[in-house]
């Protein structure tokens, strides 16, 4: 039963194919179609024209697809373009196509079908496909010549001294530091001789230039100064940078006495340093004279006599 109904489907198609035809056929003129693409090898860029022509009965009315396949390389530069003459018994439509190609090897152009009616009657004409050869637009290289290998890498003498970068750059940064660590640490130059250059620096002090202008608290910090510079030409380690209770602990002074006035008189000396104690012009003068008995007398119980002013004075 399921094949002669699929024979009779089969027939019914055909008559109406049949039947499509005959107003084509009772004209005497069936529809053909010829499609051209010209050129047929063009370069990447190159505008490449495709042309359909179709041929049907006079009367007929034939239409051509609106673009041309070919994917993404193919593209269209214009519309499409249909010319239609009649003569005789016939019609023929022609429509062309202007596209470019950007992409090398050969590109199919698919049209599709063309449509041709006649009386109401429609009819599918297909449209052939043709193929478009792309070349590149680079010469061919003509001079036959065959490269040479690549070369090894060439590796530049390393220098002597990059053995001992990895050692010199820490042993120069050690070296500063200590450069640096010394310089800090270095103590201001001691007078050549203690007690003369004592002595001398507290007459000029006792002139009363200073305390004439004003500058009472600045002579007691230069009578002090005095006493320190002393202290560091005497003794080993009584660096002026030492604090007063450092440089007081390590003095290995015999007489109790001449510790208690050296302490009593930087003691004073810092008040007015350092707890900005006021001071008045007598009060300077007397330190200074303080100061220098302080010294005179550190002379002459640690062991080093007075000089000859002293003894006079």
């Amino acid at each position: 039963m399921s094949g002669a109904l699929g024979r009779a489907v089969a027939l019914s198609a055909v008559i109406a194919c049949v039947a499509l035809t005959l107003p084509m056929r009772a004209q005497g003129v069936a529809p053909s179609a010829e499609v051209t693409v010209r050129p047929e090898r063009a370069t990447i860029g190159d505008p490449v024209t495709v042309t359909a022509r179709v041929s049907a009965p006079r009367g007929a009315v034939i239409e051509f697809p609106a673009v041309v396949g070919g994917g993404e390389s193919v593209e269209a530069l214009d519309p499409r373009v249909v010319h239609v003459r009649t003569g005789g018994n016939e019609v023929v439509a022609e429509a062309t196509w202007r596209v470019v190609a950007w992409d090398t090897g050969a590109h199919p152009l698919p049209l599709g079908d063309a449509t041709v009616t006649v009386d109401g009657a429609m009819v599918r004409v297909p449209l052939a496909t043709l193929l478009l050869t792309v070349v590149s637009v680079l010469p061919a290289d003509t001079a036959q010549r065959t490269p040479r290998a690549a070369r090894d890498i060439v590796e530049s003498p390393t220098p002597w001294w990059d053995a001992y970068l990895p050692w010199l750059v820490p042993l120069l940064l050690v070296a500063f530091a200590v450069a640096m660590w010394r310089r800090n640490r270095r103590d201001r130059p001691a007078a050549p001789v203690g007690g003369p250059v004592a002595e001398r620096a507290f007459t000029s002090l006792a002139s009363g230039a200073l305390a004439n202008t004003g500058e009472s608290g600045r002579e007691v910090a230069i009578a002090t100064e005095i006493v320190r510079d002393y202290l560091a030409a005497r003794f080993d380690g009584a660096a002026i940078s030492l604090t007063t209770a450092e440089v007081l602990a390590m003095l290995p002074l015999r007489s109790p006495e001449a510790r208690q006035q050296l302490t009593d008189l930087l003691a004073f000396a810092d008040l007015v340093k350092y707890a900005r104690r006021g001071v008045s012009a007598p009060e300077a003068a007397a330190f200074t004279e303080r100061a220098r008995s302080v010294v005179m007398q550190l002379r002459a119980s640690e062991g080093e006599a007075p000089v000859a002013s002293e003894v006079a004075a």
